[in-house]
């Protein structure tokens, strides 16, 4: 029996996830750790997958964004250290001390809350890492005196352990690297001010996927690798410039599920903005722009089938579209590519990014829960899980 009813799917090759954190490994300082960011359900991939294929790839910990994305890592049995990148409310703090998660810190106000509130719950201590703003403009302490501030707030605090101190680069992924430069040179003003202070400094990371790919002497203590881990590029120039070799790791895949030749001129989809020509084969998909498939590719996007580009004729409905096949034995059932590649075809999610015009990491954040995840190892499937039924199923279920 097949382990979802509906012939759309996501597929993940955890040997790409290896990959991509064995290319890193290699470019960066051998002393340097990699923490994997899996935030927004492993960037559409599947959090708790990805992040326990980092770790046994060579990452030590893993980030997030906020607190219920690393107690569901925790719920699936991922024990390695889990740090929230984002802000969490202070009356939050006693779920990380339950389940033994960092959590991020940008002033001493909330240092002095969160240690009331672990006080009065009776909870145990937890790690902090502080934020500091260098030119993001987000979270994070501006200036040393600041800094200082927050330093020795978690100094008085019986229950948040200082355990790690970061940054975050607006501009690392762009040919003019003086925005970074002049990010890490504050950073570094305040580590300095920190040791002048007498602070023994704790973990030190600022280098996302892009700066550790541009800068990896600027390592520190671990890397944050975002999109890299799944094989993509923080940029169009650093796609260019090759300096790492990357594997996608996602493939969106479908099955056709009507065919029908046009005797006469007929219309397709909403809005009659495409007319097929007599004798044109549309074929109809299963998927929509409610799973995240997005409608601005309406009558530009393309997908492939045997091995050849189909275009997206009509407008993308909510649970359906319609591409024109030019293949004459099409049929009900086929095999369809809508991110991935096929034969010699590939349809890359830079290509459907810059479609929509928008960046890589969007496109498969947007696949949503209506689309089960399906993981491969050796090409051999080895197990899915659909988020609409939050069932898990073993490799032998799995008929596709």
């Amino acid at each position: 029996m097949k382990p979802f009813c509906r012939d759309t799917w996501v597929e993940v090759d955890l040997n790409a996830i290896r990959a991509n954190v064995e290319a890193f490994r290699r470019h960066i300082p051998a002393a340097t750790g990699i923490m994997a960011v899996v935030k927004a359900d492993g960037y559409g991939h599947g959090a708790v997958h990805v992040g326990q294929e980092a770790l046994s790839s060579g990452a030590d910990s893993l980030a997030v964004a906020m607190l219920d994305e690393a107690v569901v890592l925790r719920e699936a049995g991922i024990t390695a250290p889990v740090l929230v990148l984002g802000y969490t409310p202070v009356e939050s703090v006693a779920i990380a001390s339950r389940w033994g998660i960092e959590l991020t810190a940008s002033h001493a106000e909330w240092v002095e809350q969160a240690e009331a509130e672990l006080t009065r719950a009776g909870a145990q201590p937890i790690g902090i890492h502080i934020k500091t703003d260098t030119g993001m403009g987000r979270l994070g302490v501006r200036d040393a005196d600041e800094l200082l501030q927050v330093v020795e707030a978690l100094e008085h605090s019986p229950h948040l352990n200082w355990t790690g101190i970061f940054t975050h680069f607006a501009c690392a992924d762009e040919e003019d690297t003086s925005h970074a430069r002049a990010q890490h040179e504050r950073f570094q003003a305040l580590l300095s001010a920190l040791r002048t202070a007498g602070k023994t400094l704790p973990r030190v990371h600022c280098c996302n996927t892009a700066a550790a790919m541009v800068f990896p002497e600027w390592g520190y203590d671990t890397i944050r690798l975002g999109i890299g881990l799944y094989g993509l590029y923080p940029s169009p120039y650093l796609k260019q410039q090759a300096v790492l070799q990357l594997t996608p790791a996602l493939s969106l895949k479908t099955r056709i599920a009507h065919v029908k030749t046009a005797a006469e001129a007929m219309t397709v989809s909403y809005g009659a903005t495409y007319t097929a020509k007599p004798g044109e084969t549309i074929a109809t998909l299963p998927i929509g722009y409610a799973d995240g498939f997005s409608r601005l590719l309406s009558n530009r996007g393309a997908v492939l089938h045997a091995g050849s580009r189909a275009p997206i004729v009509g407008r993308v409905c909510m649970d359906q579209i319609m591409v024109k096949i030019q293949s004459e034995t099409a049929q009900v059932g086929d095999e369809v590519v809508l991110y991935g590649r096929q034969g010699m075809e590939e349809i890359s999610l830079d290509e459907v990014a810059g479609l929509v015009g928008t960046i890589n990491y969007e496109i498969p954040c947007m696949l949503n829960y209506r689309i089960p995840r399906v993981y491969r190892r050796d090409g051999e499937v080895t197990e899915v899980f659909h988020p609409l039924t939050m069932t898990h199923r073993p490799a032998h279920s799995v008929n596709n």
